[in-house]
């Protein structure tokens, strides 16, 4: 969602929600085992540096009774153009 769309820089903010997997090898593959998250984020297009991105994540497959968010949350951090 764009909150500023200014020439000089652009400003989005994005809720996400993934699921995914990996597998070593083909017999091990079922679709039905993914992993999933959600998450929130902003991205902010500056001239002089490309895209710049902050995200915000949870594992929801992590989270169990007791623990919390702890182990469960990532803050990741992005910098470079992503490809149209």
């Amino acid at each position: 969602y764009p909150l500023v769309t200014s020439p000089a820089s652009t400003i989005y903010a994005l809720t996400f929600f993934d699921a995914a997997n990996g597998w070593f090898n083909f017999k091990d593959y079922n679709p039905f085992r993914l992993r999933r998250s959600v998450g929130v984020g902003m991205r902010f297009f500056l001239p002089m540096f490309g895209l710049l991105g902050f995200d915000y994540g949870v594992g929801l497959d992590r989270i169990g009774p007791g623990s919390g968010l702890k182990n469960a949350s990532r803050f990741t951090f992005m910098l470079g153009v992503e490809p149209e």
